[in-house]
């Protein structure tokens, strides 16, 4: 059989296993069986494939067919082009929240007097970590409420910003990280309790502690909001992922609580997934 023979039957069984982009996923597990990038498998479609690759990649197919994310089963995800270790202690990093990192960035670059950025609900790590690969001379720390999903944030940080200094806290939030910020991001659970219900009746992988955030998705947003203005130095900004639909209620709350600038920012989609205010 040749490689492209495999990509085309890997592809076909995804497709009938109901798999959203089968061509995709086919390519990315044949990649993980020959341990090539993407780009050398695609050149290679003519070459002969070795019979033991073959057993590895329809063990790939059967645990995407199962229903395991692509990511989980590379144990890798690239993220503002950084290759994250993931599993199922963490949540899969979003291309979306891609956009709270780029907004994040874009504040400090206009503001040199900030100094040190704090990340909450970090999970993996991805948003701390590339705020700090992005700008080294930044204190830069990350929390989270899951001592596992800490262990994985740890191992990121050791691969990917080895010589810098990256803190990383155990907390519910805010509640037990020391210090004032100037920036604070976070990308809390934001699905609803019904939502992570139904999505736990369909043998969804990711822990739902990264997902579940209340009856309407904002129990976790609205402590946020509370606790950083303890936390935050004056004039300090609050960024926050959320869904589009809770983005009005956001507002409301940041109002209330006495922010200022509060800005609604789009995903690459075109969807409202950011809010910021500044303290």
């Amino acid at each position: 059989m040749t490689v492209g023979g495999a990509l085309n039957q890997g592809k076909e069984r995804l497709f009938y296993a109901e798999v959203d982009t089968p061509m995709l996923d086919a390519t990315l597990l044949l990649s993980e069986a020959l341990e090539t990038s993407k780009e050398r498998l695609l050149a290679s479609l003519p070459d002969p494939l070795d019979p033991d690759c073959w057993r590895r990649y329809c063990g790939l197919l059967d645990l995407r067919c199962a229903g395991l994310p692509v990511s989980y089963i590379r144990r890798k995800k690239e993220f503002f082009s950084l290759e994250f270790y993931v599993d199922r202690r963490v949540m899969v990093p979003r291309p979306d929240t891609e956009v709270l990192v780029e907004e994040a960035l874009a504040i400090l670059e206009r503001n040199p007097h900030m100094r040190r950025v704090h990340d909450a609900c970090t999970g993996s790590g991805c948003v701390a970590i590339t705020v700090k690969h992005s700008r080294p001379d930044l204190t830069v720390s990350g929390s989270e409420i899951s001592r596992e999903a800490l262990q994985v944030a740890a191992l990121n940080a050791r691969r990917l910003v080895p010589q810098a200094r990256l803190r990383l806290f155990r907390s519910d939030l805010l509640s037990r990280v020391p210090g004032r910020y100037d920036l604070i991001t976070a990308n809390p659970p934001y699905l609803t309790d019904l939502e992570v219900e139904k999505m736990e009746k369909v043998g969804w992988p990711e822990p739902a502690l990264a997902l579940q955030g209340g009856p309407e998705g904002l129990d976790l947003l609205r402590r946020l909001i509370a606790q950083a203005q303890r936390k935050l130095r004056d004039r300090g900004y609050l960024l926050l992922e959320a869904a589009p639909i809770q983005m009005a209620a956001l507002q409301r709350e940041l109002a209330d609580r006495g922010y200022q600038d509060i800005t609604v920012v789009q995903d690459l989609a075109g969807r409202e997934r950011m809010i910021r205010a500044r303290r």
